[in-house]
């Protein structure tokens, strides 16, 4: 698990962010819990989720797909507005988790934020599952191990923070940013120009560019309700 503790010192807030990859096994799931295979197991694991959450209070857990997550500091950063947000009561949603979904996708719309981030019965399929933990408290390993003891999972590598060209174009169309803005991004630090067609030589700076124009994004939608 990757754990971080932060402090917003302007809202004099402090709180925990815990990310983590798990691998599981549904047959085990199925036979421990007298599962059903024709039963809803996202409603089972948004389940877990809440028990969890209504046993150590002011935490969030959120499961989520990783197709467009371009690392851990994206998921730290949306933590971040998620937090902000109900300090400020500007939030979208009455839920943190659905919050933190919104942020991720730096977009209003809950239906496409779901569709985008949340988990779907393929995610079980790969037997692999990425969630987020934020809670108020010094308390991410017994939060984590709760969560591992429940769904009898295995802790995983973590492979948020991996660069590759195929997941900067799949990113980069998500979020809409244009070739230019890139361009922009990079020539502010006094990178090397933006080259679309070899854009290995440079990805490391590339990425940096791509992080600070979905930062932007967030920052944006922060401010909608201001």
């Amino acid at each position: 698990m990757i754990a971080k503790r932060f402090h917003i010192d302007y809202l004099k807030v402090n709180y925990s962010v815990g990310i983590n990859q798990i691998s599981i096994n549904l047959d085990k799931i199925f036979d421990s819990y007298n599962f059903n295979k024709e039963d809803n197991i996202i409603d089972f694991l948004i389940s877990i989720s809440e028990e969890i959450q209504n046993t150590y209070k002011d935490t969030m857990i959120q499961f989520f797909a990783d197709s467009y997550v371009l690392s851990q500091d994206h998921i730290f950063i949306a933590c971040y507005y998620v937090q902000k947000a109900f300090y400020n009561k500007a939030n979208i949603s009455k839920s943190k988790n659905i919050e933190f979904l919104l942020y991720l996708i730096a977009r209003r719309q809950i239906k496409n934020a779901i569709e985008a981030f949340g988990i779907k019965k393929t995610d079980f399929t790969l037997k692999k599952l990425n969630y987020c933990i934020i809670s108020k408290e010094n308390n991410l390993n017994e939060i984590n191990q709760e969560i591992i003891l429940k769904l009898m999972a295995d802790e995983v590598e973590i492979t948020l923070n991996g660069k590759a060209v195929e997941k900067f174009n799949r990113i980069k169309s998500f979020y809409g940013i244009l070739d230019e803005q890139i361009e922009c991004v990079l020539n502010s630090y006094g990178f090397e120009p933006f080259n679309k067609n070899n854009i290995a030589h440079n990805l490391e700076n590339i990425f940096i560019a791509l992080y600070d124009l979905i930062c932007e994004k967030m920052s944006l939608l922060s401010l909608e309700k201001i």
